[in-house]
């Protein structure tokens, strides 16, 4: 029994078949993760950058569990210049922040001008 061979596509359309079309559910489905993964990410970096800058000034930074457990620590942790470093990490992260919400609005912008 010999074989067929074809040198064509098989049927008219099947080389699109895998091919998501523009505006399919899967795209929009993938455009809606994307934005909700950059406001968690957003909200990390601003969070996270909040609460470094303010930690070190609250009364629970001077009275904590490590401070009793271990008093050697004291000196360390109370230090002014530990205070200001964690302060400097939380303006990094702030500033982080910031800048990822420049770079989703630039994509936003990219995205509404197609």
């Amino acid at each position: 029994m010999p074989l067929s061979v074809s040198y064509g596509p098989p049927e008219p359309g099947i080389e699109n078949r895998n091919k998501t079309s523009p505006g399919s559910a899967l795209e929009r489905v993938c455009a809606v993760l994307g934005f909700v993964y950059s406001l968690v990410h957003i909200t990390y970096w601003l969070a996270t950058g909040s609460g470094l800058m303010l930690l070190p000034w609250l009364p629970f930074w001077d009275n904590n569990y490590f401070l009793y457990r271990y008093p050697n620590l004291r000196p360390v942790l109370l230090s002014p210049y530990l205070k200001v470093t964690v302060v400097g990490l939380g303006i990094i992260n702030l500033l982080i922040g910031f800048q990822e919400i420049v770079n989703f609005t630039k994509g936003q912008k990219k995205l509404t001008a197609r």
